[in-house]
């Protein structure tokens, strides 16, 4: 008789554990985005149109209800054509067509803090990103370019939003905005700076 209550009192021990893991997410999530991003500053001088052109993905792993810390890239084009002109040059006066482009790939380690329980049915955090990004710049005249391709600091801090789909759902809505910040220089950029937004999913995964 008293293995069987003791049998008892195992399974109703699983039971409850079961019935608390369905009713939380697996502190492991993957988030994918789509973005957008508007240049700033000197950036913005060299290429002024917004980019449309652009993704972020990430890796987080929930110490607890609140902090995180992870992983993310990304991409991000930033594209403008001039009409022609006539420009100064050593040699005399150039007419050309100019294409100016910055393609960025960041590389950062991420700490997040959730403002709310992740039983909300909206969940406010705070992220900060730090590493490193690659840079690769290409200016046009005409057939001629300018290159250059290099790694350097970047930090992003960011405010966003989860709305899970529903009670303890895994899959999440994420939309988010995030400043970018590089002391990058090269010919016309003296700083890379940009205001991001991005929307897409965030999934918890087992």
């Amino acid at each position: 008789m008293k293995k069987i209550k003791n049998w008892l009192l195992v399974m109703a021990g699983c039971m409850a554990i079961q019935a608390v893991s369905a009713q939380s997410r697996p502190p492991l999530s993957i988030d994918l985005n789509y973005s957008i991003a508007q240049p700033l500053g000197s950036l913005k001088d060299y290429s002024n149109k917004t980019s449309f052109r652009g993704w972020s993905a990430g890796l987080q792993y929930m110490l607890n209800d609140r902090l995180s810390v992870g992983f993310r890239s990304g991409f991000q084009d930033y594209y403008e054509r001039l009409p022609r002109a006539v420009y100064p040059d050593k040699q005399g006066d150039v007419s050309t067509v100019q294409s100016r482009t910055l393609q960025v790939i960041p590389l950062q380690a991420t700490v997040g803090y959730a403002f709310t329980k992740a039983t909300s049915p909206v969940i406010p955090y705070g992220l900060l990103g730090i590493g490193a990004a690659n840079m690769n710049y290409e200016k046009y005249w005409g057939e001629f370019v300018e290159k250059n391709n290099s790694w350097q600091f970047i930090v992003s801090p960011e405010i966003g939003i989860n709305v899970p789909f529903g009670a303890y759902s895994p899959v999440m809505f994420n939309a988010n905005v995030r400043y970018n910040y590089s002391p990058y220089k090269f010919n016309d950029i003296t700083n890379y700076n940009s205001i991001q937004a991005n929307i897409g999913l965030r999934i918890h995964i087992h």
